[in-house]
């Protein structure tokens, strides 16, 4: 049985679910090259058919995630296409005087007003004609017109039967790639899920049990996420791209500074029960806020909204747990990204086992609705766990070669063959940073390896090399440690033994590490996201840690994704020699052959 699973949204992406295993997965963004591009994925899902060696006529059923999608803002590409500067302008010329003065705007003025951003490349756009399609029509019948399009779409670009595709709820896929994404098979759970908004709520609860998922409650009133995306953009910073800057430029915050904040932030919700209510205490999340705020200290707002969003989830969880019994909780949604709310759940007694999957937010939405086709064609199929997120594209040693050959590399830089693990530790004790491009590719925005950058984590001068000479990331957000599952248990404070192969979930580095995982680790607050990596799933990084462990008594190492800041990660061999020659990267490495600025010795 095969599904091709298909996401839309931002984050775009496609994979192909064979008997309930998810065997290829890959984002547009990857291959064309835009960060977070939206749209239909034409790109990924070539990809993942070739990938998995599926022809269009062995498709059983094409999955779409997303039952109503916002068609308009999937046309504009919002995440990927606007500016800081846009998504001010969006608030003050749509949204504010929408939401707060009552002006009878809709999404077509929305539209109008900002299908500019995407300039000569919106004629190209299939769903293009959704405009002319709707702009006269009913609204309630917009969702079926956008869907009637979706589907006319891969008909088209495949040559299926239209009666192979079908659409489903945001949120139930949401809730399905989170419970099926876990390590180990879970016959009962607690699932929440918590976002800017789906096709009908931005937060939900359900309880799964005997093999079906039965939602207790849902709001589309619940502002968590989208408030942290607009304080996002009120710190200056692109929403749907950078909340996770604000996560980290939090634990520098402190009380003093950030008190009157986090009063403010109190009075947006309050729970009852499992319910979590609007106090409609501002009329809109942007410039209400913004006036709400003024005078604070940026530190100050990023620890109060920070602060907030974990209590808020950690009570949420705990009068769920109260009302449906203890049994493991799965978080799933944009929220569910934020590994310190994560941590927050972790470290409460009343929550005994956590998971929220690798990209939880819509980047995963198309294995949430593959899975939910293959339940409904074969209900008695077991999903198959994912154990791994190495589903991208691999490339062969042939291409390797013939990308250096041609790129003029092996001229204009040291090459040497057949390096070694031993090799690749030695060279990071000397200091040297080294990008890593092997098999295949990670699905998700989490480089584990195969796509990374690697620095020894003794050493805070690494994370100063890295900021200056190659990421130029903000000087404030830390890196993350990559490290054998055996001597994860030894470094973290993880008295739950939670697993967290996929850098979900942040833990506290146990004091007498610190200084040995000093550049891995976030410097305000100790914490580290870690990869927890089992030899049998990445054999070849494993033993690059080893040998590393070999030489410095340390069984981690620094990582980072493998790309320059606003670029997505690397993809081919020349996306790799490409940002190996516009930073300043010390080595690249790949399976046969390692690139140099200096001899390697």
């Amino acid at each position: 049985m095969i599904v091709l699973g298909i996401s839309d949204s931002h984050e775009a992406h496609a994979c192909i679910v064979r008997d309930g295993t998810v065997v290829a997965a890959i984002a547009e963004e990857r291959l064309s090259r835009l960060k977070a591009d939206t749209g239909y994925p034409r790109r990924s899902i070539d990809a993942v058919l070739a990938m998995a060696g599926v022809e269009p006529h062995q498709i059983d059923r094409v999955a779409f995630a997303g039952a109503k999608g916002s068609a308009l803002q999937i046309i504009n590409k919002l995440n990927a296409t606007f500016s800081v500067q846009d998504w001010v302008a969006q608030n003050r010329k749509y949204w504010g005087p929408r939401l707060i003065d009552g002006a009878p705007l809709t999404a077509f003025d929305d539209f109008e007003m900002f299908k500019h951003v995407r300039g000569d490349d919106l004629a190209n756009d299939p769903y293009l004609p959704f405009v002319e399609r709707a702009r006269n029509a009913d609204p309630s019948t917009h969702h079926k017109i956008f869907n009637d399009l979706r589907r006319e779409v891969v008909c088209g670009h495949l040559g299926i039967d239209p009666s192979a595709v079908c659409f489903y709820r945001h949120e139930d896929c949401h809730k399905v790639y989170g419970l099926f994404s876990a390590p180990e098979r879970l016959d009962e759970a607690l699932v929440l899920t918590m976002e800017g908004g789906g096709d009908d709520s931005s937060a939900t609860v359900s309880v799964f049990d005997n093999n079906r998922f039965e939602e207790k409650w849902s709001s589309n009133t619940v502002n968590a996420g989208r408030l942290y995306r607009l304080v996002t953009l009120l710190l200056g910073m692109k929403p749907g791209q950078h909340e996770y800057k604000v996560m980290g430029l939090a634990p520098y915050g402190t009380e003093y500074h950030g008190r009157r904040s986090l009063e403010f932030f109190r009075t947006l919700h309050k729970l009852r029960g499992i319910e979590i209510l609007d106090t409609k205490t501002v009329p809109d999340l942007y410039i209400s806020v913004r006036d709400a705020l003024e005078g604070e200290r940026f530190d100050g707002i990023a620890w109060a909204l920070q602060t907030w969003l974990e209590e808020l989830l950690c009570d949420w969880t705990e009068a769920c747990l109260k009302e449906f019994g203890d049994r493991p909780v799965v978080l799933s949604g944009g929220v569910a990204q934020n590994i310190k709310a994560c941590k927050a759940l972790i470290d409460r007694p009343f929550v005994g086992q956590l998971w929220s999957g690798p990209i939880a937010g819509d980047g995963s939405l198309g294995i949430g609705a593959a899975w939910i086709a293959t339940r409904e064609m074969a209900p008695d199929l077991p999903l198959g766990l994912l154990e791994t997120v190495y589903l991208g594209t691999e490339y062969g040693a042939d291409v390797v070669a013939r990308a250096v050959e041609n790129s003029g590399v092996a001229r204009d830089f040291t090459v040497k063959a057949k390096p070694s693990a031993a090799d690749a530790a030695r060279w990071l004790e000397e200091g040297k940073i080294v990008a890593r491009y092997s098999g295949r590719m990670e699905f998700g925005q989490r480089a584990l390896g195969n796509r990374s950058i690697l620095a020894d984590p003794r050493f805070p001068e690494s994370v100063d090399h890295i900021n200056r000479k190659i990421k130029y990331r903000d000087f404030w957000m830390p890196f993350t440690p990559s490290m054998r599952i055996e001597d994860a248990q030894e470094y973290l404070v993880n008295p739950k033994n939670i697993y967290s192969p996929f850098m979900t979930m942040a833990f506290d580095v146990k004091p007498q590490y610190v200084k040995s995982l000093s550049a891995a680790i976030h410097p305000a607050d100790k914490t580290a996201r870690p990869q927890m990596l089992k030899r049998e799933i990445n054999p070849g990084y494993y033993d690059l840690i080893t040998a590393f462990k070999d030489r410095t008594g340390v069984g981690a190492v620094l990582n980072t994704s493998f790309n320059l800041h606003g670029d997505a990660i690397v993809e081919t061999p020349d996306d790799a020699i490409d940002t190996f020659r516009r930073s300043e990267l010390d080595v690249l490495l790949f399976d046969d052959v390692a690139v140099a600025r200096a001899d390697l010795g």
